[in-house]
């Protein structure tokens, strides 16, 4: 597979990824922008897994190499399926271009479809049981290169504002659009074909976390962000209760998303994955077990959202820190503490083994 021109659409819903690769996969869209003058333009839609979906694609460029010849110039735009992991699928192909042809450089854009009102009733109608929706969400948008949003209509002008802030924020190397301004490929901006490198590690709390960027109050807006680092692991119990008290909607302003890696002392051998996105929060196992040398140490989580008490918030996680004393007691006692979060399958596997 050469580095041809390749932009991956996603969405919530096929029918609106289908929508704007309609638009952007015209032939007289094409137009110099993506892929220079007398780029043809092609269409595809895969399924599957990551790797089925970058094989099926990497697939339909050579076929358009021996089809067409190896130097005409191609623009392909791919639909994936809504669960499908866009960030995956473009590594995956910037992976196997540069295997073979020294040059990862083979996809223009990730775009995001997304509808502005089914965003906005995730992020602050306090719905807390739609955690496959916001999932998704967060997974479209922080591995994106555009965002292009449909259906403001019913939000008001301060809500709006404060959803485009808030996707500023969480990806803040992509351009946000309305669906409508986009009618035709050149009117998403240019691209050297590199955009799996910021697919890589351009979310916004992966570069809170790695750098320490973007703590404070936005310039033009009000939103506030929060970077808790602390190499103590948290205490089951008072970590359940600073949840549903001190990080509960309106107790020290209002979380939007929140994201990173956290160690409870109960569970010892795991490193869990923090994520909430509106009043939900998941708190899972990640693959990296504590000792492994790339393991996060401790708690490290980025906090953006309305208002925030940073200090505030900082007090509360602070007193579910372990104190020197319970430090001290070690894991075999850590182990028989009570935990109130639900039980992590490969937890409790190794715990049957005991």
């Amino acid at each position: 597979m050469r580095s041809a021109v390749i932009t991956l659409v996603s969405a919530l819903h096929e029918v609106d990824a289908d929508r704007l690769a309609t638009r952007i996969a015209a032939p007289e869209s094409t137009g110099g922008r993506l892929g220079g003058p007398g780029a043809r333009s092609h269409r595809l839609h895969v399924t599957g897994s990551a790797f089925a979906a970058a094989r099926e694609i990497a697939s339909r460029t050579d076929q358009l190499d021996r089809v067409c010849g190896p130097d005409a110039e191609h623009h392909l735009v791919v639909t994936l399926a809504p669960d499908a992991d866009t960030r995956a699928v473009g590594m995956l192909l910037a992976n196997a271009a540069m295997s073979e042809h020294g040059d990862d450089r083979v996809l223009r854009h990730a775009v995001t479809v997304l509808r502005a009102d089914e965003v906005a009733h995730l992020l602050w109608s306090d719905v807390d049981d739609a955690f496959l929706a916001a999932d998704r969400v967060t997974a479209l948008v922080e591995y994106s290169t555009v965002i292009a949003l449909d259906r403001f209509a019913g939000l008001t002008g301060r809500r709006r504002r404060a959803l485009v802030a808030l996707l500023h924020r969480l990806a803040p190397h992509a351009l946000i659009v309305a669906l409508d301004s986009v009618r035709s490929a050149s009117d998403l901006p240019a691209s050297n074909g590199g955009a799996a490198r910021l697919l890589a590690s351009g979310a916004g709390w992966m570069r809170a976390l790695s750098s320490g960027a973007d703590l404070g109050r936005g310039a033009c807006d009000d939103l506030v962000t929060l970077r808790y680092r602390e190499p103590l692991p948290f205490h089951p119990g008072r970590l359940a209760s600073v949840i549903g008290d001190d990080l509960a909607a309106g107790v020290n302003g209002r979380v939007l998303r929140s994201r990173g890696f956290f160690c409870l002392a109960s569970r010892p051998d795991h490193v869990g994955s923090w994520s909430s996105f509106g009043a939900m929060l998941a708190l899972d196992p990640t693959a990296n077990p504590s000792w492994d040398e790339d393991a996060p140490v401790g708690q490290a989580i980025w906090f953006v959202g309305e208002r925030l008490d940073v200090s505030g918030i900082e007090r509360a996680l602070d007193g579910a820190l372990l104190t020197p004393e319970e430090l001290l007691a070690g894991p075999a006692l850590w182990r028989t503490w009570a935990d109130p979060f639900p039980v992590w399958p490969a937890f409790e596997h190794e715990h049957g083994q005991d």
